[in-house]
């Protein structure tokens, strides 16, 4: 028995990001925003799944629409007895650049995305910290982190974290899974079908299953990298 937790990293920071990004290519940007709330408890599998969406309608090439969710705390949506509960999430997001120091030599930072310009290129660390604030030990704990449309995947630090190609469907190591291409050369041509082996640049969603119980007042990270699009 399982507790499945979906979310996306660093909700505000991942728009702020995405404003970033916006204001290198034009002068103006308007927002709209629809967000929504969902807790849907599945007594079959004890799912829990929480997020919130946000549509984004943006002006320029290669971003039309953009989606983000945002862990709520996990005791609002899970039963007080279940000891699950006690673990919580927090998310955020940081920019990796490559700098010289005072001696000339290349180091690499990590910087919050408002202290830098975010540019398509640029490389992105995502960071899911959990702990277990409560008293007892936790089994049966399960980690959905979809990848943002503006963000490519490019490794998860786990070895023991799983990917899914196809919106989270199913999951497995990533050279184990395979992509469908459907490749037309013309308009008057049929359409056929190309299977391949899955690339880093196929991952919609990576999933962390916990397969040891997570002691209490434990805590943990769990980290995947993206490039911006």
């Amino acid at each position: 028995m399982y507790l499945y937790v979906t979310i996306i990293a660093a909700f505000n920071q991942l728009l702020t990001i995405l404003a970033h990004i916006l204001s290198v290519s034009i002068n103006g940007l308007r927002i709209g925003s629809l967000s929504k709330w969902e807790c849907n408890i599945m007594s079959s599998k004890r799912t829990i799944f929480v997020e919130a969406a946000i549509v984004v309608g943006v002006l320029t090439a290669g971003i039309a629409t953009a989606q983000a969710a945002h862990a709520a705390p996990l005791q609002a949506a899970v039963q007080a007895a279940d000891s699950r509960a006690n673990v919580k999430i927090e998310s955020k997001i940081l920019v990796e650049r490559t700098e010289q120091n005072a001696a000339g030599n290349a180091v690499t930072k990590l910087h919050p995305p408002s202290d830098v310009k975010v540019v398509p290129g640029d490389k992105l660390i995502f960071i899911n910290s959990y702990s277990n604030t409560g008293s007892t030990a936790v089994t049966g704990f399960v980690v959905n982190n979809p990848i943002h449309s503006a963000v490519a995947f490019s490794s998860v630090s786990e070895d023991w974290a799983t990917v899914s190609v196809d919106g989270g469907k199913n999951f497995a190591k990533l050279t184990e899974l395979t992509v469908t291409d459907t490749v037309q050369e013309s308009p008057e041509t049929e359409t056929t079908s190309i299977t391949r082996a899955a690339q880093p640049r196929d991952v919609t969603h990576i999933r962390w299953l916990f397969a040891n119980a997570i002691a209490a007042n434990a805590s943990g990270e769990l980290r995947f990298s993206g490039v911006v699009k």
